[in-house]
C-alpha cells in the first residue's frame, strides 16, 4: 500500500478527475449477473476505484461488490470505462453511513502513506459475504 498515485497512463486525460486517487491493492468481491466475480483493486478515490478482472461488464453496468477489509466493505458500482484485457473503472456509492466513515478513513489512512488496518477496523463476521445475489442489471 503506497501512498499518492497520479495515474499516468492509467486515465485519457488526469486533469478530468475530480478526486485524488491511491495505490491501492486489495481482492475485491463482484455480485454480477447472478454470480461471484473476484477481481483486485488497482487504485481507488473518494468517487471511484479501477477493478482488475478477466470476465467484464458492459459500460454502465451496476453491481455490489465487498471490498475485502479486515471486515468487507459493501459498495455499489457502476461501471464507467472498460479496459480490454485489464479492468473497469467504476464509479462507487456507499450507502450505509458506517461503511462510508470506513471508506473515508481508508482514504485518510492511503492520503497519509499508511495501511487499512489504520482505519481502525473490525473482524468481519463468517457471514458477513454470503449476502443473496442481486440479478444482472444491464
Amino acid at each position: 500500500m503506497q501512498g499518492n498515485l497520479r495515474g499516468e497512463g492509467t486515465y485519457p486525460n488526469p486533469k478530468l478527475r475530480i478526486a485524488e486517487r491511491y495505490e491501492f491493492s486489495a481482492d475485491i468481491e463482484l455480485e454480477w449477473c447472478s454470480k461471484r466475480v473476484w477481481g483486485h483493486t488497482g487504485n481507488i478515490s473518494r468517487n471511484g476505484m479501477f477493478i482488475e478482472l478477466s470476465d467484464l461488464p458492459e459500460i454502465n453496468a451496476r453491481f455490489f461488490a465487498n471490498l475485502a477489509l479486515n471486515k468487507a466493505l459493501r459498495i455499489e458500482c457502476v461501471v464507467r470505462r472498460v479496459v480490454p484485457g485489464r479492468g473497469i473503472g467504476v464509479s462507487i456509492m456507499i450507502p450505509a453511513e458506517e461503511a462510508r466513515t470506513r471508506y473515508e478513513a481508508l482514504l485518510v489512512a492511503l492520503a497519509l502513506g499508511s495501511g487499512p488496518a489504520a482505519a481502525g477496523v473490525e473482524l468481519a463476521p463468517d457471514d458477513e459475504l454470503q449476502r443473496p445475489l442481486v440479478a444482472c442489471a444491464r
